[in-house]
């Protein structure tokens, strides 16, 4: 088992990606996956174009870094193996 203090008891990928990689969701408008979920039900609700642009904008980095960060991981775990 790996375990970094940082993770404050956690195993959650938030927690695990910036105590393995440095990276962090810090920086995201959106940082955690209730938050997600709340702005895909307003992208399914909203009629405003702009709008719906900036959440699929939002969530595509969300996600993005959900994917790129369990490669990180990854590869952290394999360097350490």
């Amino acid at each position: 088992m790996i375990y970094h203090q940082g993770q404050h008891g956690s195993a959650s990928l938030k927690a695990v990606l910036p105590n393995m990689t440095g990276e962090s969701y810090a920086n995201l408008e959106i940082q955690g996956g209730e938050m997600a979920g709340w702005m895909f039900r307003r992208l399914m609700e909203s009629k405003d174009e702009e709008e719906i642009e900036g959440i699929k904008g939002e969530l595509k980095k969300y996600c993005g870094l959900d994917t790129l960060g369990m490669v990180l991981i990854i590869r952290q775990l394999r360097r350490l193996a």
